[in-house]
């Protein structure tokens, strides 16, 4: 009897034991499919930002082909203007490529905002999922954006770009093409061109890093996605850590496409710019100008161009800019008292 009773004992002991088990496997594997669901849900976000930033890569080369263009075509008026240049130039900044430019701009300031959403939608996604996992390794994933920077980098990764000098240098050629006159309007708009294409190229080349990230998220969280529970045990580090290298993925896209949406904006500011300032004057009437004309043929008589008075105008320009000598140890004597 009781050798009986020690096998029901057993038996019943294993019977409990299997129950506990299974009861486990049960649970694991609903947090289990809460992440996987995030994982599937993650990867459907990185592939649209994916294709988002292919697109955008490819108006950004557009628009750094046009800035090259519009530069190239101002060329020739590099050595000086007279009012029948007028015109002319007024063609070329007044063609449908200035308005094609801003609505390519801004298609592609649209299109950086809709990056950042995808980057939010996947930080939210493994958010979500992480909150369904077991308490044990919730755990392990707290202060998640906070440690995803340390966690979740590779050696190689970028920086997050700082974009000040960039945004300046587009300030400044706004305000140079806002003030352009006679003597200097040719550099202004050179220089908005320029400035068009060098920071359309920086935009190429954010787009195309961040499509690498997206690329790069949807294979870790394809890898979340297809977690075998019989592996768990024995991978668990791995899914923690494809957790945490999603994470900082997203947040690299996201602070990427803040800061080239901020350059974007400027690109905009300048193209408008141009813009204004060419519909600000009626080019036909400047040539035209019977007080234009009258300047022209007094100076050819002389011997002399309007382009040679521009010339003149900016070597005195420079010249004045230039502190004299006399100045140079801190103003005269008169100023001095």
């Amino acid at each position: 009897p009781t050798m009986a009773a020690d096998g029901d004992t057993e038996r019943d002991l294993g019977s409990f034991v299997g129950g506990v088990t299974d009861s486990i496997k049960q649970n694991l594997a609903i947090d289990i499919k809460g992440m996987k669901q995030a994982g599937a849900e993650c990867h459907s976000a990185a592939r649209e930002t994916s294709t988002i930033c292919t697109t955008t890569t490819s108006k950004a080369g557009q628009l750094v082909a046009f800035g090259l263009e519009m530069k190239s075509a101002l060329d020739g008026f590099s050595d000086g203007i007279d009012t029948h240049d007028f015109a002319a130039i007024g063609n070329v900044l007044a063609s449908d490529k200035m308005r094609g430019a801003l609505s390519l701009a801004s298609e592609m300031d649209d299109l950086a905002i809709e990056c950042a959403k995808q980057s939010v939608k996947m930080i939210d996604t493994i958010d979500t999922g992480i909150e369904t996992l077991p308490d044990i390794l919730e755990k392990n994933l707290d202060k998640r954006m906070e440690n995803a920077k340390q966690k979740g980098s590779k050696e190689g990764d970028p920086d997050i770009p700082n974009l000040e000098e960039d945004v300046r240098s587009l300030q400044d050629v706004t305000r140079g093409v806002q003030g352009a006159n006679l003597l200097n309007a040719i550099d202004s708009f050179q220089n908005a061109f320029e400035g068009i294409s060098t920071k359309g190229k920086l935009c190429e080349e954010m787009f195309t890093t961040m499509r690498e990230f997206a690329d790069d998220v949807a294979g870790v969280s394809e890898t979340i996605e297809n977690f075998k529970l019989g592996k768990m045990v024995g991978h668990i580090r791995d899914l923690v850590k494809s957790i945490w290298r999603c994470l900082r993925l997203s947040d690299l896209i996201r602070a990427f496409a803040k800061a080239v949406e901020q350059l974007i904006s400027w690109i905009i500011k300048v193209i408008q710019a141009l813009i204004e300032k060419i519909q600000s004057v009626d080019m036909s009437t400047i040539s035209n100008c019977g007080c234009c004309t009258q300047l022209e043929n007094t100076l050819k008589s002389l011997g002399f161009t309007t382009s040679d008075l521009t010339k003149l105008g900016k070597q005195l320009l420079n010249a004045l800019a230039k502190p004299s000598s006399g100045n140079s140890g801190g103003g005269t004597g008169m100023a001095a008292h």
